[in-house]
């Protein structure tokens, strides 16, 4: 088994310390170089909210009928802009670019399941979590090489998984079910189409990435076991420093999910309540 950011790690002799320091410089250095952020007044007079929001991500972000990009993220920076009452232009965004656009300042806030890490706490603000991804296993109601009711039941050795490589489930695997036989692939149809076809038994991924392809398989029944193997924060990312925008946006995001609409929207685009809630805590 191979994880590429496993692979990227150890490689030179410099301590996490040091990483981190150069990271930070780094940051320094990028910041010099981009625009600086609209602060909250200058958005609040510009009567204007930009968001960015990758399409290419379901049910996050989707281009409708129209064309016109919708889907969680779109209906949570549209509710954003109406409590703030302004506009909201939405941006697209990809993977890649979506930092750089932040930091270039062609957007104010950035989406699209931006997990809370270390790494981008160093070149972003974040606010408060909007919601989580939890790392699970899925498998099949029946057909499986052994039956799989819990998470330890993978480290056998007649256990087949299949994974999209670089994947978060590739490191658990590593560590938790050694045993277990593992075929790398390089996309999610293709690992869906060995789960269906029989040539795989079970996968362990974040839920959010798979519950689209799920419902796009026909004739499986699909079982995600109820235990959570680890759970990540995703917030809004805002442009280092833009303190008084962020601030805003907490209190914002926090009567969101007060009123239940977070929750409601979530529901509404993925089927199925959040696997791990956001707590509702006022201290921020």
């Amino acid at each position: 088994m191979r994880n590429d950011d496993m692979n990227r790690k150890g490689r030179s002799g410099f301590s996490r310390r040091e990483a981190l320091i150069g990271a930070a410089a780094a940051a320094g250095v990028a910041m010099t170089h981009s625009a600086l952020a609209k602060p909250l007044a200058d958005v609040l007079s510009a009567k204007k909210l930009r968001a960015g929001i990758n399409p290419t991500l379901p049910p996050f972000g989707v281009f409708n009928a129209q064309n016109q990009i919708d889907g969680f993220d779109a209906d949570i920076a549209r509710e954003i802009a109406r409590q703030m009452k302004i506009e909201l232009e939405i941006v697209q965004v990809g993977s890649p670019d979506r930092i750089p656009f932040l930091q270039a300042d062609r957007i104010d806030i950035v989406l699209g399941a931006i997990t809370r890490t270390v790494e981008r706490a160093l070149v972003i603000d974040y606010t408060i979590p909007l919601h989580t991804q939890s790392v699970i296993v899925l498998t099949k109601e029946s057909g499986t090489a052994v039956p799989i009711a819990k998470p330890a039941d993978l480290n056998n050795p007649q256990v087949r998984l299949v994974q999209v490589r670089g994947t978060v489930g590739i490191p658990w695997i590593q560590a938790n079910a050694p045993q277990a036989q593992v075929t790398l692939l390089d996309n999610y149809p293709d690992t869906f189409r060995a789960l269906q076809q029989g040539r795989a038994d079970a996968m362990v991924d974040v839920l959010e990435s798979v519950v689209i392809p799920m419902k796009n398989v026909a004739g499986v029944q699909w079982k995600v076991l109820d235990e959570v193997l680890a759970s990540t924060w995703v917030g809004i990312g805002v442009q280092k420093g833009n303190t008084t925008l962020k601030d805003a946006l907490n209190v914002v995001l926090f009567e969101m999910h007060r009123s239940g609409f977070v929750g409601k929207t979530w529901e509404k685009w993925f089927g199925v309540p959040m696997k791990t809630p956001i707590p509702i805590n006022p201290m921020f």
